[in-house]
């Protein structure tokens, strides 16, 4: 059995092309690449006009309880080894940030598209307790910008598998107390 671990780029990507669908633009528009945004300018705070609608997703991985369980089993393989499979459940969080006019109308599409097309995150799974946006301005040399957040959780099963081998023979000593 292979491993069921999305990586951080996969996720970021899933999310990217949700985000771009839920708010009705074209992927493969060149324009669409500038407005939406993985992480956060390199460069520097803010470097887009205040009049731009500009989205950032920032994806990070959360400690919850519910994750702590490890389910170990074990499958057969052959006559000397097993598969063993860690199963467990991982918590991502989504933050969106918009700025711009539409700041808060593009962060409600968002939030909306998350319960009406569950399948652009598909393999991951929407935590139902998704907080409306909130608006809140920035203040950036002298000037208000609109903002907008967003953040959803979401949880993803992830199995690992490693192979190990039967124990054929064990040496068994007894040694009296002394």
């Amino acid at each position: 059995m292979a491993d069921s671990a999305l990586q951080m780029s996969e996720i970021e990507d899933i999310f990217w092309e949700c985000t771009v669908k839920n708010l009705g633009l074209d992927p493969a528009a060149k324009a669409t690449q500038k407005r939406i945004r993985i992480g956060y300018p390199a460069e520097g705070a803010p470097a887009w006009k205040r009049t731009e609608n500009v989205g950032f997703i920032l994806v990070s991985f959360e400690n919850d309880p519910y994750a702590q369980p490890v389910e170990i089993s074990y499958n057969r393989d052959n006559e000397t080894v097993a598969d063993r499979i860690a199963s467990y459940t991982r918590f991502i969080q989504v933050s969106w940030t918009f700025y711009g006019p539409s700041s808060y109308d593009d962060a409600d599409k968002v939030r909306a598209g998350l319960f009406l097309n569950p399948l652009l995150f598909a393999p991951m799974y929407l935590v139902t307790d998704a907080p409306t946006p909130y608006r809140l301005p920035e203040l950036f040399e002298g000037q208000w910008w609109e903002r907008s957040t967003l953040v959803a959780r979401f949880n993803e099963k992830v199995t690992r598998s490693t192979k190990v081998n039967y124990i054929e023979s064990a040496e068994v000593q007894v040694i009296p107390n002394r």
